[in-house]
């Protein structure tokens, strides 16, 4: 077996790509392909590399370290809210179930005495049947 002609000092053992056909060719094609890439790789990292226009981050750690502080100040004050609209609501609450109470309580106190369904005469199977 007979190496294929070299790539850039590469020997191909491939037995058909011989120079001229259609393999060899394909393998030229993609390495120049690949070529052209890398040069224009190079060009674009260079010119990144010339670059003077960086971001300016002098300022950066203080603008972070303001963040924070801002953000505990919030949830401080949420806290703090918070804590209030609890007291807010076991205030009404309490409101709730005492002025009904007391209502309640009057109620009972002005209502009329009502007839008793525990004697038998008043019975509600008695008084279905007409017999009280």
């Amino acid at each position: 077996m007979t190496s294929a002609p070299s790539v850039q000092g590469l020997t191909l053992p491939c037995p058909r790509a011989r120079e001229g056909s259609p393999i060899w060719m394909r393998i030229v094609k993609g390495v120049q392909e690949v070529r052209r890439f890398m040069d224009t790789l190079e060009q674009a990292l260079g010119s990144l590399r010339a670059s003077t226009g960086a971001p300016a981050l002098d300022d950066l750690e203080d603008k972070v370290w303001s963040r924070v502080r801002h953000a505990r100040a919030d949830a401080a004050s949420e806290r703090q809210w918070r804590r209030a609209q609890v007291l807010a609501a076991c205030l009404a609450l309490v409101t709730g179930v005492a002025l009904g109470g007391a209502e309640a309580t009057a109620l009972m106190r002005t209502a009329q005495p009502s007839a008793s369904l525990t004697a038998p005469a008043l019975a509600p199977s008695q008084l279905l049947e007409g017999r009280g």
